[in-house]
């Protein structure tokens, strides 16, 4: 079964290397986000320090909702959905409209292409 990405990612860009290993070793510490560094992008404010951009993939679907995503990549139909996940068909049913609606898709292929384009989903 494909995993949804559940912990955003943080980039960190410093222009001094310490800096920037120390940013990211606390960052990783806390565990809770996936952090990636990056020497800072030309033409930046020449008194900043370091940068922390945090990229949220998740198109703004629930934990659950990615749960449903990527059980719609392995090519579930609602009720299997719903009998894997303990759920009942409807609501089932419901996660699979909310996620069509949030990633703009007209339907399931539409959604898990998506999904798969900003990162929530692998197959």
């Amino acid at each position: 079964m494909n995993r949804p990405r559940s912990r955003p990612r943080v980039l960190v860009r410093a222009r001094d290397p310490a800096l920037r290993a120390l940013l990211v070793e606390r960052l990783s510490a806390a565990g809770d986000v996936i952090v990636e560094s990056a020497l800072p992008e030309s033409g930046g404010a020449e008194d900043t320090l370091a940068t922390i951009e945090v990229r949220e993939e998740s198109g703004g679907l629930s934990p659950r909702e990615q749960e449903v995503l990527a059980l719609l990549a392995d090519g579930l139909a609602n009720k299997e959905i719903a009998s894997f996940l303990g759920l009942s068909a409807h609501t089932a049913k419901f996660h699979v409209e909310s996620i069509l609606r949030k990633l703009s898709s007209a339907n399931r292929a539409e959604a898990v292409k998506e999904g798969i384009r900003r990162g929530i989903v692998s197959v």
